[in-house]
């Protein structure tokens, strides 16, 4: 009975291994997790093994229950913030996306370039956060790559930067159970009201600030990563210049509508969160369709690709070079 105990708890750890150490870019299992973590984390506990648990009298149980315990000792009251989100937080304007009818409102933060001129229109870059950053604090979703993208982003051109949250009730992509995470029928799942937002947020920001409708971008890592492919070949389809999706899962079938617009997309080789042959099978459909889109795979990086990714060279210069044209895809 302990092999099985200890074979299904494999399960839970690695629902713990994702959520306690995602928001960061590492992996600590139960060490230092949050209370946002610990209860995401305890959904993968299987069921079989939630009934071991319950009514095995034996050393398996007792041995299970204190493995569970040990993993979920050191959680926090209260989620720790990513390392800088403070002080990055403080360098960006603070709002919330909203429109009447919507289950709630989205959280977000927008960096501002500097020496911003309404004279002068600006690029704008949307980044989808993962799925360790929800809340409604505003700020568990300005992680370190999210400062690599700035900084990066910024020595290029002078561009807006929007960073919504997604609650912890909802998710970029409907529907979603894992890890792995894997690729998935559209038609199978409605698109979220967090997704719905995004789109609220261009239209909002281009009342408030002179923002080129022709340079706007969309990436995210792991949720958001799926979440930028999502909302690509949904309602996004023609409101993009180019995107630069990163470790997300997708719809291979749906590779048709973005086919002509330029994707930059990465992923780790070695990912046993959202698996390589998620986007290497997204990659190959648009390929096969005449796309233009560039794939980097690092190989020995699990999951955490999105800082290494948003610090390539050619990254920004190639984003920024990327406007919509009359010939995007259309529905």
């Amino acid at each position: 009975m302990l092999s099985k105990v200890m074979n299904e708890f494999a399960t839970f750890q690695r629902g713990v291994r994702f959520f306690s150490g995602h928001r960061f870019g590492v992996a600590p299992v139960g060490r230092g997790m949050s209370a946002v973590a610990c209860a995401r984390a305890v959904r993968f506990v299987p069921p079989r093994l939630r009934e071991r648990l319950r009514g095995a009298k034996a050393l398996a149980s007792r041995f299970g229950a204190l493995l569970v315990a040990a993993l979920l000792s050191s959680c926090r009251s209260e989620p720790p913030l990513p390392p800088g989100a403070r002080e990055l937080g403080a360098r960006m304007v603070a709002g919330k996306l909203s429109r009447p009818g919507m289950a709630y409102e989205l959280p977000y933060r927008l960096f501002v370039p500097a020496g911003y001129s309404a004279g002068h229109a600006y690029p704008l870059i949307v980044f989808l956060h993962a799925s360790g950053s929800n809340g409604t604090d505003n700020l568990s979703q300005l992680t370190p790559a999210v400062g690599v993208l700035i900084e990066r982003s910024q020595a290029v051109e002078p561009a807006f930067v929007l960073v919504p949250q997604v609650p912890e009730s909802d998710k970029w992509v409907s529907g979603s159970v894992g890890p792995p995470f894997l690729n998935y029928r559209q038609s199978d799942r409605p698109q979220s009201p967090a997704a719905q937002l995004v789109l609220v947020g261009l239209d909002e920001l281009a009342t408030q600030y002179t923002i080129d409708p022709d340079r706007i971008y969309l990436t995210g890592v792991s949720a958001g990563g799926a979440g930028t492919w999502d909302l690509l070949t949904r309602n996004g389809i023609g409101r993009f210049a180019a995107a630069v999706p990163i470790t997300g899962a997708n719809d291979p079938s749906r590779a048709a509508v973005i086919a002509r617009l330029p994707i930059w997309t990465f992923h780790g080789a070695d990912d046993d969160v959202s698996p390589a042959s998620n986007t290497r099978e997204m990659v190959r459909n648009l390929r096969a369709l005449g796309s233009p889109v560039r794939y980097t795979e690092y190989l020995g990086v699990g999951h955490n690709s999105g800082r290494r990714a948003y610090d390539e060279p050619e990254l920004f210069p190639w984003l920024f070079a990327q406007r919509r044209g009359t010939d995007a895809a259309r529905p």
